[in-house]
């Protein structure tokens, strides 16, 4: 199975704790629409940016959590699901990602999205993920993410072990 649902959430409830954070989030921008926030990072390294862009394949390591999330209810998650490498992405409207696979599954969890965003695996499926999920992806296959709407899309993704 390349995508579970594993549990629920309440995404407007973490919409609401996002936004009270949000004014002190610190970004690390990829062009012009999209955008990325660490909560986890590698030790020594800086915890808003290490954990953005692309895996520098050591993804399991990234188990700091920034302070800044610290009681948060984003630090329940990280703990509840065991999360490694865990960020904020943003993906701007009407963008895609390029076709690429990563060394680890992902969790994610959809806190703003619509009918319009897509994972599309080169194996044919195409699939959105609805509000209010917690999804399990196998993104070990080549896979991107399409926003075909006019609106942003925020995912809380974090890495898994298999």
């Amino acid at each position: 199975m390349i995508i579970n649902r594993i549990d629920s959430c309440n995404s407007v409830q973490l919409f609401e704790i996002y936004k009270s954070l949000e004014k002190d989030i610190v970004w690390t921008s990829f062009g012009p629409l999209n955008k990325q926030a660490g909560l986890q990072y590698l030790e020594q390294e800086d915890p808003w940016t290490s954990a953005v862009g692309k895996s520098k394949g050591r993804d399991i390591e990234y188990t700091a959590l920034n302070t800044f999330f610290q009681n948060t209810e984003f630090e329940n998650i990280i703990h509840k699901y065991n999360l490694k490498r865990t960020r904020f992405m943003w993906v701007g409207p009407y963008t895609c990602y390029s076709m690429h696979k990563d060394i680890s599954p992902r969790i994610h969890i959809p806190i703003i999205t619509n009918p319009s965003c897509y994972f599309v695996f080169e194996t044919g499926g195409i699939v959105h993920l609805e509000s209010d999920g917690v999804y399990w992806l196998d993104t070990r296959f080549n896979h991107t993410f399409m926003n075909c709407s006019d609106q942003h899309r925020l995912h809380l993704v974090g890495v898994v072990n298999e």
